[in-house]
């Protein structure tokens, strides 16, 4: 005689069935919804909408070449026509007013040397020296200051596929100088018992570029031309060229190239 279905297997039957029946809806839920979470990471944005810099505030610190620029005429004898390359540091907080324009405020601390290389140049300046200190290829010039950048990205124009993030970049200057004796911190230099020394403000204008290393930190390589009026601080009677009396101490000119990190806080 063939055995009943136990009412206990049945059960356990429509339960199960149940269940399946049940968890199918949530299962199908939870894919559609990493469907849709999936796009937001893997989706490719048009280059043209790419978010460059998405803190609005950054910091950064950098490196800095300077080597100054000789543009001085034939036969006119000058402190600044002595200068050599130096180096430095800069340091600066960014606002990124757009993702593609940004305000920076900052400081640098550097300097040039002083080389005798051109014949009888530094020794037809300390001529007028007298009883000063003579101008040596010991002295450096100190190049304190500050700065505001205003920086125009154009990456997403012109190279919209790319981690580099090319730039134009306007400066406004303000430096604290001084003509030192033998390096930062050591007496400055004197003309008829007047300091070579000043405070000035000055322009820049250059290019640089960005390289993305993550979503909050970017490389940063600067060439930028800098010209500091220090020829209108202090003009000395007497410190004037034979030639045509231009001053001994005029403007100053350099290039400024740099590589730093930028972080986005």
């Amino acid at each position: 005689m063939r055995s009943l279905p136990s009412p206990t297997r049945s059960l356990a039957g429509v339960v199960l069935m149940a269940l399946i029946l049940g968890l199918a809806p949530l299962a199908s839920f939870a894919q559609d919804t990493a469907a849709t979470a999936a796009p937001a990471d893997s989706v490719q944005v048009p280059a043209n909408a790419r978010t460059r810099h998405p803190s609005v505030l950054a910091v950064s610190a950098s490196f800095v070449h300077l080597l100054p620029l000789h543009i001085l005429k034939e036969n006119v004898v000058d402190i600044n026509d002595l200068t050599a390359a130096g180096t430095g540091v800069t340091a600066d907080f960014r606002v990124y007013v757009l993702d593609g324009l940004a305000l920076s405020f900052g400081g640098t601390r550097g300097g040039f040397g002083l080389r005798d290389n051109k014949p009888g140049e530094m020794a037809a300046i300390n001529e007028r020296f007298g009883d000063s200190a003579p101008i040596t290829p010991d002295n450096y010039l100190r190049l304190d200051g500050a700065f505001l950048n205003i920086t125009a990205y154009l990456g997403n124009k012109i190279t919209p596929g790319s981690r580099f993030n090319p730039y134009l970049r306007g400066s406004f200057l303000y430096y604290d100088w001084a003509l030192h004796e033998d390096g930062r911190g050591s007496d400055v230099v004197t003309y008829q018992d007047q300091a070579i020394e000043g405070q000035d403000f000055g322009v820049g204008a250059g290019l640089g570029t960005e390289y993305r290393l993550n979503s909050r930190a970017n490389l940063d390589l600067q060439l930028l031309w800098g010209y500091l009026l220090t020829g209108d601080e202090i003009k000395w009677e007497g410190l004037q060229s034979s030639f045509n009396d231009s001053y001994y101490w005029t403007n100053t000119h350099f290039w400024n190239l740099s590589l730093g990190l930028v972080i986005g806080i």
